[in-house]
C-alpha cells in the first residue's frame, strides 16, 4: 500500500466542529514582513495522509530554499487505523522567526521517503503611504 497525501496546508486558524469535520480559516501562501528577522503570529500546518496501517515515523520541514536552512522541524509517530483510513494532523506554529525573505518549501515524509511538498513565499513588504 503506497501512502498518499491528499492535503498540506497553511492557515490562520483550523477548528474542530463537533462532528469531528476541520475548518480551515484563512488559507495562505506567503508572509509579507516590513523588515527582517520577522517573527510570525501564530498559524498552523494541516496535513492529511492516508492508504496505510499501523504506526508509522513522519516528519515536517520547513526549509528555506536558498540556503537549505530548516526553519522549522517537526517529527513524530502516526498511528493509522487498521483499515487503512484516513489521518488528519494539525500543527499549530507560534511565533516561527524568518531571518530573510525568500522562497521556503515544506516537505512532508512518511519514513523517510517524501509524499508532498508546499510552497511557502516569506516577502519583504513596502511601507505603505509616504513617497
Amino acid at each position: 500500500m503506497e501512502c498518499v497525501c491528499y492535503s498540506l496546508l497553511f492557515a490562520d486558524k483550523v477548528i474542530t466542529e463537533d462532528n469531528g469535520k476541520k475548518g480551515l480559516i484563512g488559507v495562505f501562501g506567503n508572509f509579507n514582513f516590513p523588515s527582517f528577522p520577522a517573527i510570525s503570529p501564530p498559524w498552523f500546518i494541516y496535513a492529511a495522509v492516508s492508504n496505510l496501517t499501523g504506526r508509522h515515523e513522519f516528519s515536517i520541514n520547513l526549509v528555506r530554499d536558498e540556503a537549505q536552512h530548516v526553519v522549522l522541524p517537526i517529527a513524530g509517530e502516526i498511528e493509522f487505523p487498521e483499515k487503512g483510513g484516513d489521518v488528519e494532523l494539525i500543527f499549530p506554529i507560534g511565533n516561527l522567526t524568518f531571518q530573510k525573505p525568500g522562497v521556503h518549501t515544506l516537505t512532508f515524509n512518511i519514513d523517510g521517503q517524501q509524499l508532498c511538498s508546499r510552497i511557502l513565499t516569506v516577502n519583504k513588504s513596502e511601507p505603505s503611504g509616504g513617497k
